[in-house]
């Protein structure tokens, strides 16, 4: 079960914030031009591949998987402007059509206080919380692309401000599937499953589902 109104209250500030939990313990130094993409390794299941795109092209990476820190990066060489050139892309592995997704990404390098800088990324409309956003409907194998471009000026803002830090110094960012919700009113968040509870006043509002 789920109380989704207080795990998801830090989703309804302003993209610029920083996420309470520290997920920088893997901050060995790069060489100059060496950038990396970190993903958590987890047994868990999600409702997208994700992929990633520099200056339109796919990214080729060497893969390097870290178990003792529960992580997997993908490092490449790019310029000082890589984050301004990387592309996110979906694809829409769930079987269901996709109604709204927030994505988390997180700056390792740029902390603050004994937490991560962190710049949150919502598509579609959140059936719970009506902020005006672009309706998205991503049907099952389908997918969408995300420049960081059009998010860059936040993202500048956001590490400067929290570090003390230029975006063209920054050589990390983890990227972390946060929640989708799908056209049958169930929702995946943080590696689980749920439904909504069908007691509209009942407690929690969502449920989570049993796969076993």
């Amino acid at each position: 079960m789920i109380n989704r109104r207080a795990i998801t209250i830090t989703l309804t500030i302003a993209n610029l914030c920083l996420f309470v939990m520290y997920v920088g313990a893997w901050i060995n130094p790069l060489a100059q031009n060496q950038k990396a993409i970190i993903r958590r390794l987890t047994l868990e299941k999600y409702p997208v591949e994700i992929s990633f795109k520099l200056k339109g092209q796919p990214v080729h990476a060497r893969e390097a998987v870290r178990p003792e820190e529960g992580i997997r990066a993908q490092e490449f060489e790019g310029d000082p402007d890589w984050l301004k050139d990387l592309t996110i892309k979906l694809r829409n592995t769930s079987g269901k059509t996709i109604t709204y997704i927030v994505l988390m990404l997180d700056f390792p390098e740029v902390t603050k206080n004994g937490r991560t800088a962190e710049h949150q990324i919502h598509l579609g409309v959140d059936p719970d919380r009506k902020f005006q956003r672009p309706e998205l409907r991503l049907a099952p194998n389908e997918t969408i692309e995300i420049p960081l471009a059009a998010r860059y000026a936040d993202i500048k803002t956001l590490v400067e401000t929290a570090g003390n830090l230029p975006p063209e110094k920054v050589s990390k960012v983890l990227v972390d599937f946060y929640s989708a919700f799908f056209d049958d009113e169930t929702l995946f968040e943080a590696g689980t499953l749920f439904r909504r509870n069908p007691d509209q006043n009942g407690s929690p509002k969502w449920l989570k589902i049993d796969n076993r």
